[in-house]
């Protein structure tokens, strides 16, 4: 089968590759036709590609893992966390759309300066490049037994046709390339799901509901799996304050929102995105975990071989219970989930530094917009080949999704959400800034590494459930309390600044500077 997994994947990528050539003599050669498509994205592509750059196998393949381990406690590492964040993306849409400026630090600028600006950026440019490696990494790993090459080599292979797309296309590309991933990519969650109930089905003697009931999940124990309890009551509430400042701020969350040519077809987008991560990114994968406890039960509170260490290999395993034919088309899905996620956050990994750095820069000194052009293109090609080389240089995902994801909410969601705070000032962003980052890197190596044994004896029994996922809401409590001690002893905002968050709408502007990125 080796040789038609090949075939497979390299017709896929040409086909990707010609969507990305199709763009080249369509492209405006401006800012904002490479970051936000000329802002002609329709409501249904903007559902669908938000869709599509959540369909991240990392981040799924481990709340899977997540669910394997804990039972119905797991839900709320991912699934749970998405479905609540997607209702509120819904109500936010107006928010975005009054972000008058191509990338989130470049509205902190508007509020407190360069100097925020610049120090943002950098942080949001790390947030980003650790995702982007993170699902290289996963992509590799998972494709890596069906094509019969070691991983490192099929990233190289994934990163070929994204560099190919991504320069004749900019963010035009990424979008339409998601359309054709996700079509792929849903019907690769449905067979799952359905490989999941198979293989469940044929290995218990009674009804799947009593058979979860007895099972016994790694972490929990027996007569767990249908406890979402488990952790306690602080367990969600940690997380929920940990991701999602940071997830409802993703700048590839607001690209996409400013990327419509109107508020009322952002939400649109916004509506189609709750229905579609919903269905294909929480529900089916959710099911899909709950179906391998049972199809492949751990043995003396250690994961079934099959399965892998801590339950990372769940979607291979039921891939691998599949007729060949369809396992054919689940290895091109994913690919397709993959090379989806990676373009997506090479994106907006490259978008602080081309946009946020160096645009200003060049800007400053005269170059013409269609050279500043070329380089925010060459500086995307370096952000996909940068994470490239991180993925090659890594072991294991390990907690690169929480500690960035706490990072993202202490250190960039919590100043700009601050922006709309009469009394915030450049000292109290720069300060939750540092505080924020210190107090996340900082949290989670002090319950790691410097408790991890006697975490019972250290922590008070109603934080001992959580132990090891404290530190998310650690880092976005020490940011918000910096920011408003800090604020209220420094010296306040001009007139102007205040003025630069007041606008109603991005539809209340006739013109957007195609060069500078600015209402």
């Amino acid at each position: 089968m080796t040789l038609t997994y090949w075939i497979a994947i390299i017709a896929y990528c040409l086909a990707v590759m010609f969507v990305g050539w199709k763009f080249r003599k369509t492209s405006s050669r401006t800012q904002i036709d490479f970051w936000l498509a000329d802002r002609k994205i329709t409501g249904l592509r903007l559902g669908v590609s938000l869709a599509s750059g959540w369909l991240m196998l990392g981040w799924i393949g481990f709340g899977m893992s997540q669910v394997y381990m804990f039972g119905a406690s797991g839900l709320w590492i991912l699934p749970i966390p998405w479905i609540i964040l997607t209702l509120i993306i819904v109500a936010a849409v107006p928010i975005f759309r009054r972000i008058p400026s191509i990338s989130l630090p470049q509205a902190i600028e508007k509020r407190f300066g360069s100097s925020a600006r610049v120090f943002l950026a950098i942080l949001s440019f790390g947030v980003f490049l650790s995702w982007t490696q993170a699902e290289l990494f996963m992509a590799g790993t998972l494709a890596s037994p069906f094509l019969g090459i070691p991983a490192p080599l099929v990233m190289v292979l994934l990163v070929i046709p994204i560099l190919f797309y991504t320069w004749h296309g900019g963010f035009k590309a990424i979008v339409t390339t998601d359309m054709l991933q996700f079509v792929i990519m849903a019907a690769f969650m449905v067979i799952l799901a359905f490989a999941g109930y198979k293989a469940a089905t044929a290995v218990s003697d009674v009804s799947l509901g009593s058979a979860l009931a007895s099972a016994s999940p790694p972490w929990s124990g027996p007569g767990e799996a249908g406890n979402m309890w488990f952790l306690g009551a602080l367990f969600p509430v940690v997380l929920l304050i940990g991701y999602l400042p940071g997830w409802l701020l993703e700048q590839d969350l607001v690209v996409r929102m400013q990327a419509a040519p109107s508020t009322k077809e952002a939400r649109k987008g916004a509506w189609l995105g709750v229905l579609l991560i919903g269905v294909f990114i929480c529900l089916l994968p959710a099911l899909a975990a709950f179906y391998a406890l049972i199809a492949f039960p751990p043995v003396d509170g250690v994961p079934a071989e099959a399965v892998g260490p801590g339950a990372l290999g769940i979607i291979t395993a039921l891939i691998t219970t599949l007729p060949n034919w369809v396992s054919v088309f689940m290895v091109l899905g994913l690919v397709a989930c993959q090379m989806s996620t990676i373009d997506t956050f090479s994106n907006v990994t490259a978008m602080p530094i081309a946009h946020d750095l160096v645009e200003p820069a060049l800007k400053k000194k005269g170059v013409s917009p269609e050279k500043r052009h070329l380089s925010s293109r060459l500086i995307s090609m370096g952000a996909i080949i940068l994470a490239l080389l991180c993925a090659l240089a890594s072991e294991s995902l390990g907690d690169v999704y929480y500690i960035s994801s706490g990072v993202l909410s202490a250190c960039i969601a919590v100043p700009f959400l601050f922006a709309f705070w009469k009394k915030t000032t450049l000292a109290g962003v720069m300060t939750a800034a540092v505080l924020g980052f210190l107090g996340t890197i900082g949290g989670y190596h002090w319950e790691y590494y410097t408790i991890a044994g006697n975490y019972t004896e250290v922590l008070p029994g109603w934080m001992q459930n959580s132990y090891g996922y404290n530190y998310l809401a650690f880092g976005v409590l020490l940011s918000v309390l910096s920011i408003i001690v800090v604020s209220l002893f420094t010296k306040p905002s001009s007139p102007k600044q205040l003025a630069s968050v007041s606008p109603e709408s991005v539809d209340d502007y006739e013109t957007f500077s195609a060069s500078a990125g600015e209402w």
